[in-house]
């Protein structure tokens, strides 16, 4: 009865541990993008966004820049900002999360990680809070 419990409690801890580890795996960054740089050039525009290390990068309607994982939390397909309705859709399921990637609507429960942002004149920094 003792092993039985011990294998018990160690099975639930390794589950536990593994979710930590799941739910830590976030990838780390802090980077700049020069936004004078041309493939950057659609992030001086409201509703423009790019593509950097995974990440989606968009000047919302509100002239502030945010970054947000770039794949779905549900089905790992790419998301785009949709400046028509200041949200991000994913591309296949038709998932959509508000500008700070909080799930809104469709089959997406978890939202988006989100990245902080900081404009030094035109260096716009993307880093892991």
């Amino acid at each position: 009865m003792r092993r039985l419990l011990l294998v018990l409690v160690v099975v639930w801890l390794g589950l536990g541990l593994w979710q930590c580890e799941h739910v830590d795996s976030q990838q780390r960054v802090d980077f700049y993008i020069d936004l004078t740089d041309p493939q950057y050039q659609d992030l001086y525009l409201t509703g423009g966004y790019v593509y950097v290390n995974n990440i989606i990068v968009f000047k919302g309607l509100d002239q502030n820049y945010y970054a947000l994982s770039q794949y779905c939390t549900n089905d790992v397909c790419v998301v785009q900002y949709q400046v028509s309705f200041n949200e991000v859709v994913c591309t296949c399921d038709q998932s959509h999360f508000d500008i700070y990637g909080n799930p809104t609507f469709g089959p997406a429960t978890y939202p988006l990680y989100r990245y902080a942002t900081s404009l030094h004149g035109s260096m716009l920094r993307i880093y892991t809070p």
